[in-house]
């Protein structure tokens, strides 16, 4: 698939060192956008040849001081943004609500809703000022059907939806001097790579059989699977999409299927 829309357009990506984040980051670079990558460790040594070809940032997305001062640095040297992908996130130990373990709840939410509502806030003032700007915020198939043992991950990501599509309709139209933007979001199923490694599947193939029996395709999808549906989102092939949760889940979110 051929994306035009990218060459020479700022973008963000926030939580871009790892995983399907820095595929998409690697992605976008190929595309000759110039990418601003947020991350809490840029320093991996992963990461080195990458530098030279996009911008990095340490930021933790839970701090709103260091996401303010992140932003302004980005505005001082970018002056403005075209588009934005909100990726940061993390999961939580497997836990019954009768035992929620309140301190890393607050945690989850921090991150995954607080944070990411932050970062959104700071996109919204600096892509408003050009048009065709597009955002796609990373949520999950958790936040579309209840997964028990997540809670905290799961209220996160299904309020990450609720926010998505609230932006979404705020953004929507011009007013004054702000450009609209267009606001989804994609729910990913369970994604080869980070916790779904190869060491990590092997290891414990009972819950690597529980994962795959949650989707209708019966595998595990590809960070470049996702990846393709947030470059979708994001580009002027989906100009009449917005406020959408896109699920790239392998069927998850359709049904039962045992």
């Amino acid at each position: 698939m051929k994306y035009i829309d990218f060459e020479n357009k700022n973008i963000v990506v926030v939580g871009g060192t790892n995983g399907m984040g820095l595929y998409l980051v690697q992605k976008l670079i190929e595309l000759k956008a110039n990418v601003i990558v947020l991350g809490r460790n840029v320093d991996k040594p992963e990461l080195k040849e990458l530098k030279g070809k996009c911008d990095f940032f340490m930021c933790n997305i839970a701090n709103t001081e260091d996401v303010d001062d992140t932003f302004e640095r980005i505005k001082s040297k970018y002056s403005t943004l075209h588009f934005a992908v909100n990726n940061a996130g993390v999961t939580a130990p497997y836990s019954n609500i009768s035992e929620l373990d309140i301190i890393q709840w607050k945690k989850i939410i921090d991150i995954n809703l607080t944070g990411t509502a932050h970062c959104l806030k700071r996109e919204i003032q600096l892509i408003s000022q050009n048009k065709n700007g597009a955002i796609v915020n990373v949520s999950s198939c958790a936040g579309l059907q209840a997964l028990k043992m997540q809670a905290a991950y799961s209220v996160s990501k299904a309020a990450v939806n609720m926010l998505t599509q609230v932006a979404a309709i705020e953004c929507a139209i011009d007013h004054d001097d702000a450009h609209s933007i267009r606001i989804n979001a994609v729910a990913p199923g369970p994604i080869l790579g980070g916790m779904n490694n190869d060491e990590n599947l092997k290891k414990n193939p009972e819950k690597t059989q529980r994962k795959l029996s949650i989707t209708a395709m019966k595998k595990f999808g590809t960070a470049e699977e996702v990846a393709n549906s947030i470059l979708w989102l994001l580009s002027q092939q989906s100009s009449y999409t917005t406020g959408i949760i896109l699920p790239v889940d392998g069927g998850f979110s359709s049904g039962k299927f045992n």
